[in-house]
C-alpha cells in the first residue's frame, strides 16, 4: 500500500512537468505561427497598397493633366457653336485641334501607357444623352457600336453631373484589363449657362504583373459592374473571384479575404477606387503556396525542437521527481500508523458524541421542566398581582355598602347617600376596567388607541375619596396616623382612561403607605409645565435605594418579601406609556420618595363629553326581549329597561327565546352571547329570518375574544362588553332607535 502511493505520487508529478512542458512547446508552436502569418500578410499588404498608390498616382497625373485642358477646349467658340448647331463634322474636326496636345490619331499609345497622359479616345455627347458619332474623323480606333454602348450610362447620367466626372467603362468582350477605358467627362455649357452637352476622353488601363520575393506571380486587376478583368485566370476561378468580391465590397470599401482557387489559395485584397459613376474596385491576388510551404516547414522545425525539449523535460522530470518523492516516501512510511490512530481517534469522538448527545437530551428535558416552573411561577405571581388589584378595588365596594347597611340614618342624607352610591360605582367600573386590561397578557394594545378627555384633578379626589378606607381607617388601626394632602396649582385636562389613571394613583398610594410604617403625609399636586400636565405624588416614607429605584419599575420585583407581588409599580409605567405620558422617580433614603407623571395635555373638555353619563332618555317605550341565562343579569337588564318605561320580557336560553319572539313582536332584543344549548350568535341568526330589520344587542364579557376575531358577528348590530351601565345601554338603544 505504501509503495502504490509513492508511485502514484511520483506518476502525477511527472505527468504535472510533462503537461507544463508539451504546454509551453505547443504555445511557442502557436505564436510562431501567428506571427508568420502576420508578417506574411503585412508584407502582403503594404506590397499591394504600394500597386494601388501607382495606379492611384498614374489617375491622379491623368486627372491632373486633362482637367484644365478639357476645361479650356469646353469653353471654345467653335465647339460651342458646333454643338449649339448640332455640325458633328465641324464639331469633330475643331476638336481635333483643340486636342492634339492629349490626344493624336497618328502617335501610338506607349508602354509606360499606365503613366501616360495620351487618350485613346473622344466623343461627344448631346444634351440628350446621345453619343455622336465622329463618322470619318479619326477619334480613336474603337468600335463606335461597343463604345456607343459603353458610354450609354455616361449619357444617361449627364444631368446628375456638376461639370467633371471621372469613371470606368467595358469596350471589349475579354476580362482582360486592356478591355477596360479610364474615361473622363467634361460638361460643355453656352454663354447663357445653359448644358449644350459633354466631352468624353478615354485613357487605356494596363495592369503589369509582378512578382513576389519567392518568385510567385501577382495577379492584379479591376472589379467592374459585377465583373473581374483579370488576366490569365479561369472561368470558374472568375465567377468564383466575382462572387467573393461583390458580397465584400457590398459590406466594405476596403479589406482582404483567402480564397482557394483551381491554382492554390490566393490572399485577395480590394480596395474602392475614385469612379463617380460607376463602382470600381482595385483587386490584386497572392498566392499562397509558397507561405504555406514555408509555414510548414517552420512548424517542422519547431515540432523537432519540441520533440529534442520533451526529451530533455522527460529526464529532468524523472531527476526532479525521484528528489522530490524521498520526502513523500517517508510521509507514506509513517502513514499506517496514522490511519491507525486517526480510527481510534474517531472511534473516541464517536463515543464521546453519544454521551454528549445524551447528555444535552437530559439538559433539555431539565430546560423544559424549569421553564414550566418559571411560567406556572410567573402564572402564580400575575394571579396574586390580579387579586391586590381586585382587593384594593373591592375594598371601597364592602365598605360603603356596609356604611349605608348597618348605618340606617345615612340614607336619609340623600347627599351622602348619593355620594357612596357614586363611589360605589366608581369602584364597580374600576373592577371593570381591572377585566377588561387583563387582556393585555394574551394580546397587545393598539398603538392608535383613543381615549376621552378627563379632569385630572377629579381623579385625584375621587382615587384620594376611593382609597380612604385603608390610608385612613386601616392605620388608625394599627396605632398610625397618614394624612394625604391634594395642591391644584392648575386643573389639566388630559385624554385617557379615568378607571386606569385612578389605579395608577390608587398603586401610588398604597405603596406610600406602605413606605411609611410609622406614618408620615402624602401629598398630590397637579399643575402644567411646557404645555404638559404634571402630576407629582410625594410621601416621607422611607425612600429607596439607587439599586431599588432603578429595577422597581420591573415586573415581579418587590422589596415586601411575600407580601408584595412587584407588579404594582410595573402596571402603572404600562399604563403611563399607554397614555403616551412619562414616569419619573427621585428617592432618597430616609426623606421619602416622589413619582412625577407627565402627560400630553388636551383641549378643553367639551360640553357634550362632560354630560355624557347624563344620557337622554329613549322618547318612546320600546317592547324588549331580554335573553340571558343568568338570573341577576336578567334583573339588573330588566331594571334598566323599565326606568326607562319600556316593556321587558324575558327568557334564560335560546330556544325560550325564539318561541315568545315567534309569539309577539319585538321592537328589540337584547341577549348573553354565552347561553347553553344556542348561543346568542346562533339565536340572533334565526331571529334575523324571521325579522331581518329586529335591533339586536349581544352583550359578551369576552371581549378579548371578539377583539381577537376582528370582526362582529354578521346577524348583531351592536356588542357591548360587559358590565354594561344604564347610560352606556340608553345610548346604544338611542343609537339603534335613530338608525331604524
Amino acid at each position: 500500500m505504501n509503495l502504490t502511493h509513492a508511485l502514484s505520487f511520483r506518476a502525477r508529478l511527472l505527468l504535472a512537468m510533462m503537461f507544463v512542458i508539451v504546454s509551453v512547446t505547443g504555445l511557442v508552436l502557436y505564436l510562431a505561427e501567428n506571427n508568420l502569418r502576420a508578417n506574411q500578410q503585412r508584407f502582403l499588404n503594404e506590397q499591394f497598397q504600394n500597386q494601388l498608390r501607382s495606379f492611384l498616382v498614374a489617375q491622379d497625373l491623368r486627372s491632373g493633366a486633362i482637367a484644365e485642358k478639357c476645361r479650356d477646349v469646353s469653353r471654345s467658340v467653335r465647339l460651342r457653336a458646333a454643338l449649339e448647331e448640332k455640325d458633328v463634322e465641324d464639331l469633330y474636326q475643331n476638336a481635333l485641334a483643340e486636342l492634339q496636345e492629349i490626344f493624336s490619331p497618328n502617335k501610338q499609345t506607349p508602354d509606360n501607357a499606365e503613366h501616360s497622359v495620351r487618350a485613346s479616345f473622344f466623343r461627344f455627347i448631346d444634351v440628350n444623352g446621345a453619343v455622336l458619332p465622329a463618322g470619318d474623323h479619326l477619334a480613336g480606333e474603337v468600335d463606335p457600336q461597343s463604345l456607343e454602348r459603353a458610354l450609354s450610362p455616361l449619357g444617361r447620367a449627364l444631368r446628375d453631373i456638376d461639370e467633371q466626372s471621372i469613371a470606368f467603362i467595358a469596350i471589349g468582350r475579354g476580362n482582360r484589363p486592356e478591355a477596360l477605358r479610364q474615361v473622363v467627362l467634361t460638361k460643355i455649357r453656352g454663354w447663357d449657362s445653359r448644358d449644350l452637352g459633354a466631352l468624353v476622353l478615354g485613357f487605356p488601363i494596363n495592369q503589369t504583373p509582378s512578382v513576389d520575393a519567392h518568385g510567385a506571380e501577382m495577379k492584379s486587376g479591376i472589379w467592374l459592374n459585377h465583373e473581374c478583368y483579370i488576366a490569365r485566370l479561369g472561368v470558374a476561378d472568375r465567377h468564383l473571384l466575382a462572387h467573393r468580391v461583390q458580397v465584400a465590397t457590398s459590406q466594405s470599401d476596403a479589406g482582404n479575404f483567402v480564397l482557394l482557387l483551381e491554382s492554390g489559395p490566393h490572399l485577395l485584397f480590394y480596395k474602392a477606387l475614385n469612379s463617380q459613376l460607376a463602382s470600381a474596385y482595385e483587386v490584386c491576388l497572392y498566392p499562397l503556396a509558397s507561405s504555406l510551404r514555408e509555414a510548414q516547414a517552420l512548424r517542422w522545425k519547431i515540432v523537432a525542437l519540441g520533440i529534442i525539449v520533451l526529451i530533455c523535460g522527460f529526464g529532468a522530470s524523472l531527476f526532479l521527481t525521484k528528489r522530490l518523492s524521498k520526502p513523500v516516501d517517508q510521509i507514506v512510511a509513517t502513514s499506517a500508523e496514522n490511519v491507525t490512530r486517526r480510527r481510534k481517534a474517531e472511534k473516541d469522538l464517536r463515543k464521546v458524541n453519544r454521551e454528549l448527545e445524551k447528555t444535552l437530551h437530559e439538559l433539555k428535558a431539565t430546560q423544559q421542566q424549569v421553564i414550566q416552573q418559571e411560567r406556572l411561577s410567573a402564572l402564580g405571581q400575575m394571579a396574586a398581582g390580579i387579586a391586590h388589584d381586585f382587593n384594593n378595588t373591592l375594598m371601597p365596594i364592602l365598605g360603603f355598602a356596609d356604611v349605608l347597611l348597618q348605618n340606617e340614618a345615612m340614607l336619609d342624607d340623600k347627599v351622602e347617600t348619593r355620594r357612596c352610591l357614586e363611589m360605589l360605582r366608581a369602584s364597580a367600573k374600576d373592577a371593570a376596567s381591572v377585566v377588561s386590561r387583563l387582556r393585555q397578557f394574551y394580546r397587545p394594545a393598539e398603538t392608535d388607541e383613543e381615549f376621552p378627555i378627563v379632569d385630572l384633578a377629579k381623579i385625584v379626589q375621587e382615587a384620594v375619596a376611593l382609597t380612604e378606607p385603608k390610608w385612613r381607617g386601616l392605620t388608625q388601626v394599627r396605632g398610625i396616623t397618614v394624612t394625604v394632602e391634594t395642591e391644584f396649582k392648575t386643573h389639566p385636562v388630559v385624554a385617557g382612561d379615568e378607571s386606569a389613571l385612578r389605579e395608577v394613583l390608587t398603586n401610588l398610594l398604597f405603596n406610600a403607605v406602605d413606605a411609611m410604617p410609622e406614618g408620615g403625609s402624602i401629598s398630590f399636586e397637579t399643575t402644567t409645565e411646557n404645555e404638559r400636565a404634571v402630576m407629582r405624588v410625594r410621601d416621607t416614607g422611607t425612600g429607596m435605594t439607587e439599586t431599588v429605584r432603578r429595577h422597581c419599575l420591573e415586573p415581579f420585583f418587590s422589596t415586601k418579601g411575600d407580601r408584595g407581588t412587584g407588579l404594582g409599580l410595573s402596571m402603572v409605567y404600562g399604563i403611563v406609556e399607554r397614555h403616551r405620558g412619562q414616569l419619573e422617580i427621585e428617592s432618597t433614603v430616609g426623606k421619602g420618595t416622589t413619582f412625577i407623571i407627565r402627560l400630553p395635555l388636551a383641549q378643553a373638555m367639551p360640553k357634550a363629553q362632560s354630560n355624557r353619563d347624563n344620557a337622554p332618555k329613549s322618547s318612546s317605550a320600546l317592547n324588549v326581549l331580554v335573553v340571558d341565562d343568568e338570573a341577576r343579569s336578567r334583573e339588573v337588564l330588566t331594571a334598566y329597561l323599565r326606568t326607562d318605561n319600556h316593556s321587558v320580557a324575558t327568557a334564560a336560553n335560546g330556544r325560550e327565546a325564539l318561541e315568545k319572539f315567534r309569539l309577539r313582536p319585538f321592537d328589540l332584543v337584547v341577549m348573553d352571547r354565552a347561553m347553553p344549548e344556542m348561543n346568542g350568535e346562533q339565536t340572533a341568526q334565526f331571529m334575523k329570518r324571521v325579522n331581518q330589520n329586529i335591533p339586536v344587542i349581544l352583550l359578551t364579557g369576552f371581549t378579548g375574544q371578539i377583539d381577537a376575531e376582528c370582526a362582529k358577528p354578521t346577524a348583531v348590530d351592536i356588542v357591548l362588553s360587559k358590565p354594561i351601565t344604564l347610560e352606556a345601554l340608553r345610548r346604544t338603544i338611542s343609537k339603534l332607535v335613530h338608525a331604524a
